[in-house]
């Protein structure tokens, strides 16, 4: 009840600057949430991008060293000679190492997660056995990005596709420890990688990238936007602002105060009541809403001011009546006095006495 009883007693003026001032803050606050969150997925998408374009390389290495490199370096290899080279994964494994030391990849982190694999290396975890579950459930899909919370490591922002066994060529190590060659038998032993079969997901491609380095990418494009955003927000405010003043605060203003001096009954010329009718003049030749209430507002002043004055000459006019009516009625109230009716009376026998002596005079003055 106050704050409304207060922001009712503000002035036109003042009720603009605070609700163009609400807007601005609204607008900024509401703006800003709904681009952090655009810029964010943004940034997450970038981050993904860039994920699957090195998840594809590695795709690429690892089927150059299945289709080329695999079949040269075994060529001159017995049955029971093994060269890790071979293996499409140790070369991916290894490229991205060499891949790793560059500036630009640092913080990069990738995994061959398997669900058996031959390299303990590369067995996978809880989280990454789950990803492996869910593309065993969803064959159609090829490929997942989200976040991953590390213990130690902490947040980071991943990007998994699924290995699926398509050559046959890989069951050769990895069907039955039999069929797989002695020289890997014996540097990883018969108990893991086997039992592999075709046509299956047997583990995922993931690479991690450090959620900070997403979260801060999108901050800096967040602040970069938000700043102009905010600018070219504030600067339309500030225009709104002063051209409301000249165009529709001041003329309300200009009503306000002729209203005020007419219900007051100030309907004299006074500088300031010609100061503010001069500046009605003016809005009335505008065609929008205000004009045509300024012009109305005009003939109703000029009517005001014409009855008033000739309420003023009707009352002028009275009052010479009441006197007249007034000094009528003091001279009957004299002259029906007893007093008045007996002087009176005394006048007239005065008057006669004198005009019956008169003729006497002359009576006299003919005889002498």
């Amino acid at each position: 009840m106050s704050s409304s009883f207060r922001f009712s007693q503000l002035k036109l003026g003042s009720k603009f600057s605070a609700l163009l001032l609400a807007v601005f803050i609204l607008g900024s606050a509401i703006g800003g949430l709904v681009l952090s969150n655009a810029l964010q997925h943004k940034a997450e998408n970038q981050v993904a991008s860039q994920g699957l374009v090195l998840l594809q390389t590695i795709d690429s290495v690892r089927n150059y060293t299945d289709r080329e490199v695999r079949e040269l370096l075994q060529a001159p290899l017995s049955e029971d000679e093994f060269l890790p080279q071979t293996v499409p994964s140790y070369s991916s494994r290894r490229v991205f190492e060499m891949l790793h030391e560059q500036s630009g990849f640092s913080e990069v982190a990738y995994k061959e997660a398997m669900f058996n694999p031959t390299n303990p290396m590369d067995q996978a975890d809880d989280f990454e056995m789950d990803l492996i579950r869910f593309f065993q459930k969803h064959p159609e899909e090829r490929e997942m990005s989200d976040f991953r919370t590390l213990p130690i490591q902490g947040s980071f922002f991943f990007s998994a596709r699924p290995i699926a066994i398509q050559n046959p060529s890989c069951l050769e190590c990895h069907g039955r420890p039999e069929d797989a060659p002695l020289a890997m038998l014996d540097l990883y032993g018969r108990e893991n990688g086997f039992g592999w079969e075709l046509d299956s997901i047997a583990g995922v491609q993931v690479v991690y990238v450090p959620a900070d380095d997403v979260f801060q990418a999108a901050r800096q494009s967040s602040v970069m936007v938000m700043g102009v955003f905010l600018g070219v927000f504030a600067i339309a405010i500030l225009a709104l602002n002063n051209l409301l003043k000249p165009t529709v605060i001041r003329p309300i203003q200009d009503l306000a105060r002729v209203s005020q001096q007419l219900t007051s009954g100030e309907t004299d010329q006074s500088e300031e009541l010609r100061t503010h009718q001069e500046r009605l003049e003016t809005v009335a030749t505008r065609g929008d809403e205000l004009g045509q209430l300024a012009k109305i507002f005009q003939r109703m002043v000029q009517e005001v001011v014409t009855r008033e004055k000739q309420l003023k000459d009707q009352v002028k006019a009275l009052r010479i009546e009441i006197n007249q009516a007034k000094r009528s009625q003091e001279v009957a109230e004299i002259t029906e006095t007893d007093y008045f009716q007996d002087l009176q009376a005394k006048a007239k026998k005065y008057r006669r006495r004198n005009q019956d002596d008169k003729p006497a005079d002359s009576s006299a003055d003919s005889s002498k």
